[in-house]
């Protein structure tokens, strides 16, 4: 069995305490780029970032910015990252900032239905697990002063947030300016609590139509579903219907809220590592238009759910 322990005498030289001698190295807070060594999402990479990644590997604490600790690309944060972070506070080697290409096929998980400070933590800590992005789609009247820290949370850790609209309520048959009251409504709470602005729309129920697409200005996504709204539907249930609708390209629509019982984070744990294994990359919405190069046109009157 592997020793951390024993890995850490082999890959370290110096201890926590001489590390604090060391040259703190600023790194630029680009929008929407990895800063490669700044575990805690400072902006600055120095040996705060090299004692909470040794306490996370230790099992001693968490990091803030688990994408920023994988510093080669391996998709783990391990010994050899923690060996590369050194290596870059001495001064011996380069650290990249920016995102890595992504190649091959690419999916994206949304959560609809969120924030809740109990359930929405769930979601995120089997994506921590994994180390890979969501889309979460939020409903406006839940995000406020109670929610703030689990969306600081969700943008810190590499994902981002879409808009549910205000308080869930089927848009098909309202007017326009109701629709465009709670879609700005839950915008303008996203991006005072979240410091981002939403590019996507889901609609409630997805029930689409009337004068919507006039008076929404977001690309709108559906998803593959897997009845998770049902509390009878088991993790495995769940996970089946997910990998049944999985090819490249594809949006995946789960719910990070609903009453328990819910078992959407144990589904987690069967698709997220069985696609993996399939040589599936999980990116967030942001990422998925981009990477298939599909323009972002709120006026096109489309609803995606596959990505060509």
């Amino acid at each position: 069995m592997f020793n951390l322990k024993k890995a850490f005498k082999g890959l370290l030289a110096v201890s926590l305490v001489a590390a604090s001698i060391f040259v703190m190295n600023p790194v630029s807070k680009a929008a929407d780029t990895i800063k490669y060594g700044d575990v805690n999402n400072d902006g600055v990479v120095d040996s705060i970032d090299y004692a909470a990644l040794k306490a996370y590997l230790l099992g001693k604490g968490t990091i803030t910015n688990l994408a920023a600790a994988d510093t080669n690309f391996d998709k783990t944060v391990d010994a050899i990252d923690y060996a590369n972070l050194k290596k870059f506070l001495l001064g011996a080697i380069t650290l990249p900032v920016g995102n890595p290409p992504i190649t091959g096929k690419v999916v994206a998980l949304t959560f609809d239905d969120g924030p809740d400070v109990t359930l929405t933590p769930k979601v995120l800590d089997k994506l921590d697990k994994y180390h890979v992005p969501a889309t979460f789609m939020m409903i406006g009247q839940k995000i406020n002063d109670s929610t703030a820290s689990v969306i600081k949370r969700i943008i810190t850790s590499g994902s981002e947030i879409g808009n549910h609209s205000w308080a869930y309520d089927s848009m098909g048959g309202m007017s326009y300016s109701a629709i465009k009251k709670s879609v700005d409504d839950t915008t303008a709470a996203i991006i005072k609590y979240s410091g981002t602005t939403p590019k996507f729309f889901r609609a409630p129920n997805l029930n689409t139509g009337g004068s919507m697409f006039d008076a929404i200005d977001l690309t709108f996504v559906q998803g593959v579903t897997c009845n998770d709204w049902v509390q009878s539907t088991t993790a495995q249930q769940r996970a089946d219907a997910i990998l049944a609708g999985a090819r490249d390209g594809a949006i995946f629509l789960m719910h990070d809220v609903q009453p328990l019982p819910h078992p959407t984070p144990e589904a987690l744990d069967i698709i997220i590592p069985k696609l993996q294994s399939q040589g599936y990359t999980f990116v967030t919405l942001s990422d998925l238009f981009k990477i298939k190069g599909v323009a972002l046109s709120p006026t096109d009157s489309k609803i995606y759910t596959y990505l060509p």
